[in-house]
């Protein structure tokens, strides 16, 4: 199911969509800063540029990161960046692969070890262009405003694939967070 976000700054996390698929920017080179992220310091996902090179950093509630870069600096011009994230599966919060994309072309690609099961912060936001709120990343400072040209977010959202325990599992941790239960 695809969701194009245009002319938005942020979501909150509430209404923001589940992510576990794919997320691409169409963007105009020569600028860096956040395309999308969502979250902040407790916990999040950013893709953004940095010097020039894409990235992508999951931020697993500030006890693990993971971070996926592109050695080499984008091109003059139009780009789409992509990252695309395989989930292992077998339950809930499991790893999976996170795969850069830049132009189609493979950039790099790392391991993410755990998910988050449910959201990542009762007060943070899923943002497009920069990150508003506290940073997902320790690789920049809020805002790091894109200062290229974004011209488009895409997500696909795909959907798990959960056994029917795993399904009340989420839907449990799902109320214990929306009534602030640990």
């Amino acid at each position: 199911m695809p969701l194009e976000v245009c002319g938005a700054d942020r979501l909150t996390d509430y209404i923001r969509p589940h992510l576990r698929g794919h997320r691409s920017s169409r963007l105009e080179t020569g600028g860096d800063g956040v395309l999308v992220a969502r979250g902040g310091f407790a916990g999040g996902y950013s893709l953004y540029v940095k010097d020039g090179k894409p990235a992508y950093e999951y931020n697993w509630f500030g006890e693990a990161r993971y971070r996926v870069r592109s050695s080499q600096k984008l091109s003059p011009g139009a780009a789409t960046i992509r990252v695309e994230f395989k989930y292992d599966g077998g339950g809930v919060a499991k790893g999976g692969m996170a795969t850069l994309f830049v132009n189609d072309k493979k950039v790099g690609e790392g391991r993410i070890d755990k998910t988050e099961p449910v959201r990542f912060s009762a007060n943070e936001t899923f943002d497009t262009g920069l990150d508003s709120a506290s940073p997902v990343s320790t690789e920049y400072q809020p805002p790091f405003r894109y200062t290229g040209t974004l011209k488009k977010v895409d997500i696909d959202v795909a959907q798990a694939q959960l056994g029917a325990n795993d399904l009340q599992k989420l839907r449990a941790l799902a109320l214990m967070a929306r009534l602030g239960v640990e």
